[in-house]
């Protein structure tokens, strides 16, 4: 694919979950603005046909992104992620995702005719406007036009410098080989139903509680975790599976002292309920009684299936004290592993 076909493809994914998008082509680079229907929360796709993606690009958009107070960022590309950009996107809020991402995409969610349709270069006027149709001020068309204009002016000051090194187009051709052969599994689109990952959060509110934790969170999902790089040691997930790595800022908002403990945090897939991954020598979540207006920072892995999705819920059973729980995503929070 070429650019603006690479653009109008990954414009194409993320309508098939349920986004308005906008192509936007700024100086050589193509970004794609993404809506929910609406007026919902905003993202901003950078789509990259080739070549491998370093931390400088992670960084200069990332600063972009912050700069437009964009919810949801995500650089997605045909080509491949260098170690580097994986390491500057931790904690950054930019989600990557590279040609074979993209291809496991393709084949779990049966999708391949998106492939097929691009790689063949058979975009069409459609797909520049993101499948929309404007019928006046006001529909979802104008919508997302205006969104793309805010989100995409100053694009070539706050990126100004980038290039893509020159390396091997990582073809459709080759996605659709690797499909065939089946040798790809379980990945998941950055921010799939909104909200930075394949993560959601359940809120409780028992009639008989006693007091009321505010719980701001965001995750993300990660093959490796590393608390200390100093040491030299990290932890890689087990075999077949992912960590989801959650990080929480409580805060008691209720009248009474409640019992905080990390086991009554859970991570619920579609076949099972998972808790904590304990980490040896190294504590993200420690527990102790909250007080009222006291505040807590933590972080906790979660060990699933890979490609699962999960839901972050609060089990009353592991405290014996009954407590309205109110989550909140909030995709500023560092997912990272300290107690800031």
């Amino acid at each position: 694919m070429d650019q603006s076909e690479f653009g109008q493809f990954v414009a194409a994914l993320w309508e098939r979950q349920g986004w308005q998008t906008q192509v936007k082509n700024d100086d050589g680079r193509t970004f794609v603005a993404v809506q929910r229907p609406n007026g919902g929360e905003e993202g901003l796709l950078w789509a990259i046909p080739d070549g491998e993606v370093g931390g400088q690009q992670v960084q200069q958009f990332a600063k972009l992104c912050q700069q437009y107070e964009v919810s949801e960022s995500a650089i997605v590309t045909a080509g491949t992620v260098s170690d580097h950009a994986e390491k500057v996107s931790q904690g950054s809020g930019v989600e990557l995702l590279d040609g074979e991402g993209v291809a496991r995409i393709l084949k779990q969610k049966e999708w391949t005719d998106l492939a097929e349709e691009y790689g063949d270069g058979g975009a069409n006027a459609e797909a520049e406007t993101g499948g929309a149709t404007s019928d006046g001020d006001g529909s979802p068309l104008d919508q997302l036009r205006a969104v793309g204009d805010r989100l995409g002016s100053k694009l070539s000051a706050a990126l100004g410098g980038t290039s893509v090194p020159a390396k091997p187009a990582v073809a459709v051709v080759l996605v659709v080989a690797l499909l065939a052969a089946g040798v790809l599994s379980g990945v998941s689109i950055p921010f799939l139903g909104g909200g930075g990952g394949p993560v959601s959060a359940e809120s409780v509110s028992p009639a008989n509680s006693t007091t009321t934790l505010s719980v701001a969170w965001n995750a993300r999902v990660t093959d490796t975790i590393d608390p200390d790089e100093s040491d030299g040691k990290a932890y890689p997930a087990p075999r077949g599976k992912q960590f989801v790595l959650v990080k929480m800022r409580i805060n008691n908002t209720g009248d009474a002292k409640t019992p905080l403990k990390k086991s009554a945090f859970k991570l619920r897939t579609a076949n099972r309920t998972y808790g904590h991954q304990p980490l040896a020598e190294h504590e993200g979540f420690i527990d102790f009684p909250i007080s009222p207006n006291q505040r807590y920072v933590g972080w906790l892995a979660f060990a699933v299936p890979e490609g699962s999705s999960g839901t972050l819920i609060y089990d009353q059973n592991a405290t014996g004290t009954p407590v309205t729980v109110e989550f909140t995503r909030d995709s500023s929070i560092d997912v990272n592993v300290s107690q800031r």
